[in-house]
C-alpha cells in the first residue's frame, strides 16, 4: 500500500475565516437593542414622541436591525479579503508544484473546497498522486468556573497530500536495479 505523504500549505483559525459571517446575529441585535433603548432613554428628553411605548420599540428595533446588518456586513467583507488572501496563497503553491495554471482555484472554489470537505485532485505532468485537502481540527479549551465555552476555535489546515502511484516507484527501481546490475547495459557506456 502506498504511503501517503502531506505537506501543510496554510492553515488558519475559526476567528480569522469562519465562513459564516452572520453567525451569532442574534447575540449582536440583542446587544444593540440594549445600546439603542439606553439612546432612546436619553432621546427621550429631547424629543417628547419618542416618550410612546410603540416609538421606543420601533425607535430600537430600527437601530439594533441597523446596526447588526452593519456589522454582518463588515464581517462578511474581511471575511472575503481573507478568502482572496488565502486563496492566492494556495494557488502560488499549487502553480509550484504543477507548473499549470489551469489548476488554479477561484475563492469560491477554495470556500467550497473549506466548507465541504473533501480533496481536490491536481496532475502534475498528467501523473495523479496529488491532492488539495482541508483537514478542520476543534481546538478543546479547558473549562472556566467549571461552565463549558460555547464557542470552540477550529483550526482548519489546506495540506497537499501525496500518493506515489505503483507502477511509476516500482518500474523505476527495476530500471536502476537492471542498470546497476547488468553487466551488458553497462557495456554501452563510453
Amino acid at each position: 500500500m502506498p504511503r501517503i505523504q502531506s505537506r501543510e500549505v496554510c492553515s488558519f483559525t475559526s476567528e480569522q475565516w469562519s465562513g459564516r459571517p452572520a453567525e451569532g446575529a442574534g447575540a449582536t441585535f440583542g446587544g444593540f437593542s440594549v445600546i439603542g433603548f439606553v439612546i432612546c432613554l436619553l432621546l427621550m428628553t429631547f424629543t417628547p414622541a419618542l416618550r410612546d411605548v410603540g416609538a421606543t420599540m420601533l425607535f430600537v428595533a430600527g437601530f439594533a436591525t441597523a446596526f447588526t446588518v452593519l456589522a454582518i456586513i463588515g464581517r462578511s467583507s474581511s471575511e472575503r479579503a481573507y478568502l482572496q488572501r488565502l486563496t492566492g496563497t494556495v494557488n502560488e503553491v499549487i502553480l509550484e508544484l504543477t507548473a499549470d495554471r489551469t489548476n488554479r482555484l477561484s475563492p469560491d472554489g477554495l470556500r467550497s473546497l473549506l466548507v465541504d470537505g473533501g480533496s481536490l485532485p491536481l496532475l502534475v505532468n498528467g501523473v495523479s498522486g496529488l491532492d488539495l485537502k482541508a483537514v478542520r481540527q476543534a481546538a478543546s479549551r479547558p473549562k472556566q468556573n467549571g461552565k463549558p465555552k460555547a464557542d470552540v476555535v477550529t483550526t482548519t489546515r489546506i495540506v497537499i497530500a501525496a500518493t506515489p502511484p505503483d507502477y511509476g516507484i516500482r518500474s523505476f527501481d527495476r530500471l536502476l536495479d537492471t542498470a546497476t546490475t547488468d553487466p551488458g547495459f553497462n557495456s554501452a557506456a563510453p
